[in-house]
């Protein structure tokens, strides 16, 4: 065998691997993020945010995706924007805190005036409790 076709032939091979390795790490760093969901997004082991939808890009091995499937949660803000004005029962007396049932539900509720538990009641709003990240 030439000396000279040995360092092309390794050349070949490490050109073909270092194309190999890089077209895998640009797989993994472009994702498609569909309508309803979302990617929490973590860099080194920080929340950056959310991205999506659409394509994503992603630094790989530094960024780690999480998927949100975000149509659970408008399905529920649904169902609280459906219980303004329904009909349910109290389990306890209400009126600092107490507890009903509405639509076979139980929720914690409050009144202006005390309830007695058993009574028929009517959802007047929603109030949404929040927390800082």
């Amino acid at each position: 065998m030439n000396d000279s076709s040995l360092p092309l032939s390794t050349m070949f091979c490490s050109l073909s691997a270092s194309l190999l390795i890089t077209i895998i790490m640009l797989a993994t760093a472009i994702r498609v993020v569909p309508e309803f969901k979302r990617l929490s997004v973590f860099r080194l082991g920080r929340y950056i945010g959310e991205k999506g939808p659409g394509i994503v890009f992603l630094i790989p091995i530094i960024d780690k995706a999480v998927s949100i499937d975000t149509h659970d949660q408008i399905k529920k803000i649904q169902e609280q924007q459906n219980l303004w004005g329904a009909i349910g029962n109290t389990l306890t007396p209400v009126h600092i805190d107490g507890s009903v049932e509405i639509s076979g539900q139980r929720w914690n509720a409050i009144s202006k005036a005390p309830i007695l538990s058993g009574t028929k009641v009517r959802v007047k709003k929603v109030i949404l409790e929040i927390e800082k990240l």
